[in-house]
């Protein structure tokens, strides 16, 4: 009984906080359509109507190029704001099954 005790306390002070950093140093972080709105709020539709980037989407333009032309115009887009861009381009129209 004392072993089990023991090794419950060894799991419990060591093996989750060494668990939980693992996560941590990964960058683990899961991106919402949430996320995906707000950037497009935030960053896109300042100059843009969002019928004009729901086209975009639709048509399958290449990010990338869009992102690039928004900086070189003056937008500022962080790493984050990309990958949440990245991760949901055209699929808020896509249809559900």
């Amino acid at each position: 009984m004392r072993r089990w005790g023991f090794l419950l306390l060894l799991l419990t002070c060591f093996g989750a906080p060494a668990a939980a950093q693992e996560v941590k140093d990964l960058g683990a972080h899961r991106t919402s359509s949430e996320d995906f709105e707000q950037v497009l709020a935030s960053k896109c539709t300042i100059c843009h109507s969002r019928e004009r980037i729901d086209a975009a989407m639709r048509e399958g333009r290449d990010l990338d190029l869009i992102e690039a032309q928004m900086i070189k115009r003056g937008a500022t887009l962080t790493e984050t704001d990309k990958r949440v861009l990245g991760t949901f381009w055209g699929s808020p129209l896509k249809k559900n099954p």
